[in-house]
């Protein structure tokens, strides 16, 4: 069995769930995302324990990478993730996906530990499909079926048809900060209007292609390493963090510098939650 960056056992429990969901499903373009989790996992056991960013050596409070799950219709996914994320309600959650349905099992598990939150999308594309192949669980559907319940903001986009434009202008619940558009000032402006608790979802395609390639439908004009990690200091800074997934990453050929930095992304997270954590 494998463990998060290869730890020694005594800090393989505790605050920190890795949990990942090796899930895919009719995907619009490119295939492999099932296998996103596992390259990222073995990625990590390269990662420095220290975190030089942030000072800090997160894993010290523990890091749990739980049995990979797998699902054959997206009911059943959703069912399996929600229930672990109940069942962990003490710890902070990322899953590992998958495509980016994943993201709604998710937070239907986080919906049974919190009142209200709103959930923050890092994404290339809007989402926001009524449907997709016949199925309101595609990951086309994610950021429309996740609006039922939350406020959302959608940062990074560059890629919808007019429906999603027009149904997105007309919520008011929905704020979108496109990729062309964006800066810190400006998801500054976007954060007071989301509730004091958040859920970050990081779809890998957020990403310019010339840094992560490999994923389901890469788009250009895309936002760099810095952009996306400054964005997620100053959310954390502003918001209480319930849980987070990475998802998308279609691990096909000349993967590794992807997958170690995604590997990287995960261990950010996990700092800026052990910075938090330190601080009260």
């Amino acid at each position: 069995m494998k463990y998060w960056m290869n730890l020694p056992e005594e800090y393989r429990n505790g605050r920190f769930i890795i949990l990942p969901i090796a899930y895919e499903k009719d995907l619009t373009y490119g295939q492999g995302t099932s296998k996103g989790p596992t390259e990222i996992i073995k990625a990590s056991e390269h990662l420095e324990y220290y975190d030089e960013q942030f000072g800090c050596e997160p894993f010290v409070e523990g890091i749990q990478l739980l049995p990979e799950i797998k699902a054959e219709t997206p009911e059943e996914m959703v069912e399996k993730v929600s229930a672990i994320v109940k069942d962990n309600q003490s710890n902070f959650i990322i899953g590992l996906g998958g495509d980016h349905s994943v993201t709604i099992g998710l937070v239907k598990g986080q919906e049974q530990l919190h009142q209200d939150f709103s959930v923050i999308i890092f994404d290339a594309h809007a989402d926001f499909r009524d449907s997709w192949n016949n199925s309101v669980l595609n990951h086309a559907c994610v950021s429309k079926q996740l609006s039922k319940r939350h406020d959302l903001a959608l940062l990074g986009i560059r890629s919808m048809d007019i429906d999603e434009a027009k149904q997105i202008n007309q919520s008011k619940n929905v704020h979108l900060l496109k990729a062309h558009d964006f800066s810190l000032s400006k998801l500054k402006e976007v954060l007071p209007k989301l509730k004091d608790k958040v859920y970050i979802s990081i779809d890998v395609d957020v990403f310019d292609p010339s840094f992560i390639r490999n994923t389901g439908t890469p788009e250009p004009g895309g936002l760099s390493w810095k952009e996306v990690t400054d964005s997620l200091q100053e959310i954390f800074r502003q918001k209480e963090i319930v849980g987070a997934d990475i998802v998308e990453f279609s691990p096909q050929e000349n993967y590794r510098v992807e997958a170690y930095s995604l590997a990287k992304l995960v261990y950010k997270l996990f700092a800026l939650i052990h910075k938090k954590d330190t601080l009260h």
